[in-house]
């Protein structure tokens, strides 16, 4: 929860904006943000996952692995209209094409409805760094079809071109350094102050700095045309 923190914020705000208290919202994937996003805005939250359909504590929960979007039969046909769909650290997750992911999630929008896409920056510094020492900044595929490692990570070039084929338009587009880097192993925090921490600390501040396309996080506001 730490290390995302600063991106759990900067996408409550970005809701904010778009939320005016009468949309309806679903959220890919069923976590604690799902509670925070619900008392946040005073709204219910429906959500999308690997889990059976259910009620939860914030709305209503439907069974999908997205993955299977790569069959048009496979397609939940049963969900309500949704105006904004949330679907942030997912997309690098998934092993079937962005642009299928896409069209499958643009079914389950209402008319001009949005989707908030936030993924790892493909080609951020410190990935551009290990690449140049010889090492793959990329995880081996899981053998698990679940896993939690990433299956592909985007630029945001390519994720623009994935959305624009599915037939949306691109309303924001931005680079971020929303993750906290003193928590990226879960266990160390600011308040200890081992070298590797203080490492940490400057690398949050090196992020800020950048130029924007160097940045570790992108997050897409994309519109359905």
């Amino acid at each position: 929860m730490k290390y995302h923190a600063p991106r759990y914020d900067y996408l409550l705000d970005l809701l904010h904006r778009y939320f005016t208290g009468e949309e309806d919202i679903l959220e890919i994937g069923r976590t604690s943000f799902t509670g925070i996003i619900s008392r946040s805005l005073g709204a219910s939250i429906d959500t999308l996952g690997f889990e059976a359909d259910g009620e939860t504590e914030a709305g209503h929960h439907y069974q999908f692995d997205l993955n299977d979007a790569q069959y048009r039969e496979a397609w939940r046909e049963d969900l309500p209209g949704y105006d904004i769909i949330v679907f942030a650290e997912v997309i690098e997750h998934l092993y079937t094409s962005p642009e299928r992911v896409l069209n499958f999630l643009k079914s389950l929008l209402k008319e001009r409805g949005i989707i908030i896409i936030q993924t790892p920056n493909a080609v951020a510094l410190h990935k551009r760094i290990k690449m140049m020492l010889g090492k793959n900044p990329y995880h081996l595929i899981p053998e698990k079809r679940d896993g939690a490692n990433h299956y592909r990570e985007y630029t945001a070039d390519e994720l623009a071109n994935y959305c624009r084929a599915a037939g949306f338009s691109v309303e924001e587009q931005i680079f971020k350094n929303y993750f906290d880097y003193r928590y990226r192993n879960h266990g160390l925090g600011p308040t200890n102050y081992s070298a590797k921490t203080r490492r940490y600390y400057l690398l949050n501040l090196l992020f800020d700095l950048l130029p924007s396309s160097l940045r570790p996080g992108l997050c897409f506001v994309i519109r359905a045309e």
